[in-house]
């Protein structure tokens, strides 16, 4: 594991964590509340991915390439 994917990684797992949070924060307010913020309950998920959508890591292209391949079964 190289010092630059180590970074990656936790980059990526950081990412998912706070958009797990705010999924998890959100679902916790009352319809209400809610309401009052301009967010349905339903739209919650790709809100939380709206709000961090500047802090997204970068997919590195080889690791898309990799992941095609195990998914043709290759």
């Amino acid at each position: 594991l190289t010092k630059k994917k180590g970074i990656e990684m936790l980059s990526k797992w950081f990412y998912n964590f706070k958009i797990g949070r705010t999924i998890q924060a959100l679902h916790s307010l009352d319809d209400h509340i809610l309401k009052d913020i301009g967010i349905h309950r339903s739209n919650i998920r790709s809100h939380a991915y709206e709000v961090f959508k500047d802090e997204k890591p970068e997919e590195d292209p080889l690791t898309e390439l990799h992941n095609q391949y195990v998914k043709a079964g290759y």
